[in-house]
């Protein structure tokens, strides 16, 4: 009866709608959806030249230290790996690593590298090196690959390009890929950056309008005026020594031509530049932080409001972190397996420092007065201290 049953189920263990059946990608790979990205010749150079944008930098740096400042501990059941694996953790650049895979979240995924070495007969992992997006590519299995490429041929250009097909199978155990909110249709990943294009195009045409603007309005200026009689070669002479005070501030003119410095007029087009860039410099808050006050307070709003968005930037943090414990922990998982043929190795947790701290204690305190007791193995998780840190006195 229950070998009957399941071979009625079998075809549950199996993908029904496949891109295959439906004719989808039928070369092989996925192209990256990313308009953005398929209007400029898939170049991330595109995308990457954004992030020379000072408030973008700004709002990237924020979101990336919610996670960067936080601690970490290590949990596994046996005591000889976990202690492996924390010395491993100690040996990592985590500041680097935990920036660039946060980079995901921008580029839609990080690709990098693990760099081993051969360690008192164990294979360690010591480094994780990000690897240029632009090289790799999905198949139609959502597998990703490292895209084809090929030197450019004799009258076809220079240079190196890529070719559109399914590409070379990565090896086992030497990639680590981090993923932004990735989809069936959609592997590569969602790119923030792509909703910054065109706030950012829009903000840098509007200071270059406001430049050409300062430049010919907003400048003191020199008046002269000359009598009727000036020849046309009089009054170029004359044009030119009113450059020469611009220019090198010294300048000689007859005593019956007067000479008057006007200060521009107050234009209110400076304002109206203003606004277009804290727009848009809003609009970049917006996809970067889901929020603007943490960034820029401005002339209004309340403390409530602030609290509130600060209290979305953590919520990003805690969702942020995830996406680092969870490459972290492929990463252990690889140690155990290439070592000791384990396939669930120990977990990392990242964990926020002083304001978990702040949060706790009062509460242990309470609880302390309550009557109950917590053991040393408690405060060295909960305060990230070690046994060195702290003496136990006996009442």
């Amino acid at each position: 009866m229950k070998e009957s049953i399941l071979k009625k189920v079998q075809h549950l263990l199996k993908v029904f709608v496949t891109r295959n059946k439906m004719g989808v990608s039928a070369n092989g790979y996925l192209p990256d959806p990313d308009k953005i990205l398929a209007e400029n010749g898939y170049d991330y150079e595109i995308l990457r030249d954004l992030t020379r944008d000072g408030h973008l930098s700004a709002a990237i740096t924020q979101r990336k230290m919610q996670v960067m400042q936080m601690g970490w501990e290590i949990n596994y059941e046996n005591e000889e790996i976990k202690k492996e694996v924390i010395e491993i953790t100690k040996n990592l650049d985590l500041q680097k690593i935990t920036s660039q895979l946060l980079d995901c979240i921008l580029y839609g995924f990080e690709v990098a590298e693990i760099e081993y070495k051969k360690i008192n007969s164990k294979i360690v992992p010591v480094e994780l090196e990000e690897k240029p997006q632009e090289w790799f590519i999905y198949d139609n299995e959502n597998r990703l690959r490292l895209r084809a490429g090929s030197r450019a041929r004799s009258g076809a250009g220079t240079g190196f390009y890529y070719i559109f097909e399914e590409g070379e199978n990565l090896p086992k155990y030497k990639f680590i890929i981090t993923r932004n909110n990735p989809k069936y249709t959609n592997p590569y990943g969602e790119k923030l950056l792509s909703k910054c294009y065109w706030p950012i195009i829009f903000k840098r045409a509007a200071i270059e309008y406001w430049q050409i603007l300062v430049e010919k309005f907003g400048m003191p200026y020199f008046l002269a005026r000359y009598p009727s009689t000036f020849s046309d070669t009089q009054i170029d002479e004359l044009l030119n020594k009113l450059t020469d005070i611009v220019e090198n501030n010294v300048a000689v003119f007859r005593d019956d031509i007067p000479i008057e410095f006007k200060e521009s007029a107050k234009y209110e087009a400076g304002g109206l530049f203003t606004n277009i860039i804290n727009h848009y410099n809003s609009e970049i808050s917006k996809v970067i932080l889901t929020e603007t006050l943490t960034l820029d307070i401005g002339k209004v709003g309340s403390y409530k409001a602030a609290s509130t968005h600060r209290e979305m930037l953590e919520f990003l943090g805690i969702r942020d972190k995830k996406l680092i414990e969870k490459s972290l922990n492929t990463l252990f998982d690889y140690y155990v397996k290439i070592n000791y043929g384990l396939d669930i190795g120990p977990r990392i947790k990242l964990t926020k420092k002083e304001s978990v701290i702040e949060e706790t204690v009062q509460r242990d305190k309470t609880l302390y007065d309550m009557g109950i007791r917590f053991s040393e193995e408690y405060y060295m998780k909960r305060y990230n201290l070690n046994e060195k840190d702290f003496k136990k006195i006996e009442n």
